[in-house]
């Protein structure tokens, strides 16, 4: 895992998820918000960190049993057990949302390791309990009891993983709020956080505007006449 520029995470954190997907949307990267995911707490979903991978596939019961018996290593509990501090844990089972792959207990352990949140593509047990904690967890199952080792095993971590139709490589950036989770290029995340930053200015003033009686049209997109104002407005 490759720490981010604490600059970078400032400016990430300065400007919502909505922004973000806008502006990697308008350069052509169209896939990089995560349908569908969720967070567990709104009011502790704010989070930028590096993504470090987990990969699970549709259980082969032979090799479930063979963990369940002590006879094979626990790569579940293992890999999440060495999530390094400052990292996002993005789990990716393929879709299993009727299961979980963690609960109060794990979220608590992640939390306590120093992990900065979780991104799952499976539901949540003890959802209300882990809804409580000040701990991002971002899921598309909802509550679900029904733990993981009933339809889906983990294989491997740090390798490219999909949750939905968003390839995810280590590394990348994952930011969440209340509005859900994008993933970044770790390359291109200078360019967006700076433009995403301009734009969220542009559309506070545009709100201002819109407030004190400016009509729609022209105002929201901005126009030439409007573009001219707001720097005007801005000095510049």
């Amino acid at each position: 895992m490759t720490p981010i520029d604490p600059a970078l995470v400032a400016q990430l954190s300065a400007v919502a998820v909505p922004t973000l997907s806008a502006m990697l949307y308008a350069r052509g990267l169209r896939t990089r918000f995560l349908h569908g995911i969720v967070p567990a707490n709104p009011a502790a979903a704010r989070v930028v960190a590096p993504a470090v991978t987990i990969r699970a596939i549709p259980v082969r019961e032979d090799m479930r049993d063979a963990v369940l018996k002590g006879e094979a290593p626990n790569l579940h509990r293992r890999f999440l057990s060495e999530a390094p501090a400052g990292a996002v844990v993005v789990f990716a089972t393929g879709g299993a949302a009727h299961t979980s792959v963690l609960g109060d207990i794990i979220a608590m352990a992640l939390h306590r390791q120093g992990v900065a949140g979780m991104v799952v593509d499976t539901g949540v047990s003890d959802l209300p309990t882990v809804a409580g904690m000040d701990f991002p967890v971002f899921h598309g199952g909802g509550s679900a009891p029904v733990p993981s080792g009933a339809a889906v095993m983990v294989v491997d971590r740090d390798l490219p993983v999909s949750i939905g139709p968003v390839a995810i490589f280590p590394d990348d950036i994952m930011v969440g709020d209340a509005s859900g989770v994008v993933c970044i290029p770790r390359a291109l995340a200078p360019e967006i956080a700076a433009e995403a930053v301009e734009k969220e200015k542009l559309e506070a003033w545009i709100l201002e505007e819109i407030a004190a009686g400016a009509p729609l049209e022209g105002t929201y997109p901005p126009d030439a006449a409007t573009k001219a104002r707001y720097r005007a407005a801005m000095g510049g």
